[in-house]
């Protein structure tokens, strides 16, 4: 393979040092430990020769060990590049740049990415349900899909996925999904998303249609068991308001979101949780609206210089057209780096094993995706500013009278803090596929 140039290490800090001390031998060391990473991460790349794929599915014949000999080539250029990262450091920003904080998301205690839901007879709500019924075609399951703002697309998935998944449960029974009125909802991915789940079985109504039961039938109604899914603020006498880090959850497990995907994108489905090398690294920018990433362009830039044939790298301007290609967007990334928005509802076609890292802006931290990512299978990190508390930042976020504004200004996360995260991606990438595969 043609050889691609070794790591710019101009794009990361040198370490600053004292006048007084052992300068000399510091600098010595330095440039020693730097000469060696940077010979480590050139040998790597010369043995780098990508598998050649037969199909979409990059599926090969005979490819098992050459898969594994260049993952672990690709594990060791990922780990020498973290650890001149965590040497060197980083710069100073540039101009309007923020150095942004990378971590892996974690559930705030007591809670889990679980959905928790009920039915009961709608002829005779006091019922008992007997835990191993058999659910037949006399049987009619249905999910009521009401909620404000419901011809937004991402509040449209935050109760039709979880539909979907509870009624998955009930395959040989009658399954209905019941909106508030039909008609009012013109998005092309909602009319797009109602289709799958009309072709899944899954029939779609509106309240004001009428069942008619049969002597011999039962009429079920799913009810879900929280009150309100979303993040929102809570009081603690002692500290004052917080954040709950919890937000919606969109499938009771993984094959529930597979199911999905299967059905949306056919012959495209990809059966694999980590594809071939090279990695596909897909870069969110959302050009022209809120939270646009300036600096999306020149972090794929830099990616590529670094990363080379590792990497194929993709700016998306904005996800667009119908569901399809939107969601063929995010099932071909091996790892998503995007500013918070509505086109992460997307999320729900990544394939297990996908790292996602979400940027939020100054003051405007939530927890709606990141349940999502793991619920599909997926990886979740979120960056926030350096030196400040995203919790903290944000506890009044969901109830602001300024929240537009806070959510309305341009994403400033630096190239360099991406690119000093990478390697942590990469690795976890790589790490799940060792786990699960």
């Amino acid at each position: 393979s043609t050889l691609t140039n070794i790591p710019d290490t101009n794009m990361l800090l040198k370490p600053t040092t004292q006048q007084n001390g052992p300068l000399p031998y510091l600098i010595i060391m330095m440039m020693l430990v730097s000469s060696n990473l940077l010979w480590s991460n050139q040998q790597v790349r010369q043995t780098f020769n990508p598998v050649s794929k037969t199909n979409e599915t990059n599926q090969c014949s005979g490819c098992d060990l050459a898969e594994r000999q260049q993952l672990q080539q690709l594990e060791s250029f990922a780990k020498d590049l973290m650890r001149q990262a965590d040497v060197e450091g980083l710069s100073h920003p540039i101009g309007q740049e923020i150095h942004y904080k990378v971590s892996k998301f974690q559930l705030s205690v007591g809670h889990s990415a679980s959905l928790h839901f009920s039915l009961h007879n709608a002829n005779d709500p006091n019922m008992e349900l007997d835990e191993h019924r058999n659910f037949t075609s006399t049987d009619k399951v249905i999910c009521n899909l009401q909620r404000k703002m419901m011809g937004h697309f991402p509040h449209f998935s935050q109760r039709a996925f979880p539909c979907w998944s509870i009624l998955s449960r009930f395959p040989n029974a009658q399954r209905f999904v019941k909106l508030d009125y039909r008609a009012s909802l013109k998005s092309t991915w909602i009319l797009n998303m109602m289709q799958v789940f009309e072709s899944g079985g899954i029939r779609i109504v509106d309240k004001r249609s009428s069942f008619k039961i049969k002597a011999n039938e039962s009429q079920w109604i799913v009810t879900f068991n929280e009150e309100n899914p979303w993040p929102r603020p809570v009081k603690n006498a002692k500290h004052g308001s917080a954040l709950e880090t919890i937000g919606p959850t969109y499938f009771i497990q993984q094959s529930d979101a597979a199911s999905l995907q299967r059905i949306l994108l056919g012959s495209d489905y990809i059966d694999a949780r980590l594809k071939l090398l090279p990695l596909r690294v897909l870069l969110v920018e959302r050009r022209g609206i809120s939270r646009q990433w300036i600096y999306a362009n020149n972090t794929a830039d830099k990616i590529k210089n670094i990363w080379g044939d590792w990497m194929e790298v993709e700016v998306l301007p904005n996800p667009e057209g119908d569901l399809k290609k939107q969601a063929l967007n995010f099932h071909r990334a091996d790892i998503i780096i995007s500013p918070h928005g509505a086109q992460l509802t997307n999320l729900a076609f990544i394939r297990p094993c996908t790292v996602v890292l979400e940027l939020f802006p100054i003051q405007y931290y939530l927890s709606y995706f990141q349940p999502y990512v793991l619920t599909t299978g997926g990886v979740s990190y979120e960056g926030y500013p350096f030196g400040r508390s995203p919790l903290y930042d944000s506890k009044d976020t969901a109830t602001a009278t300024n929240r537009g504004k806070l959510r309305g200004g341009p994403m400033l996360a630096s190239s360099q803090s991406i690119l000093h995260a990478l390697p942590s991606l990469v690795l976890s990438a790589l790490s799940c596929k060792k786990v699960f595969s």
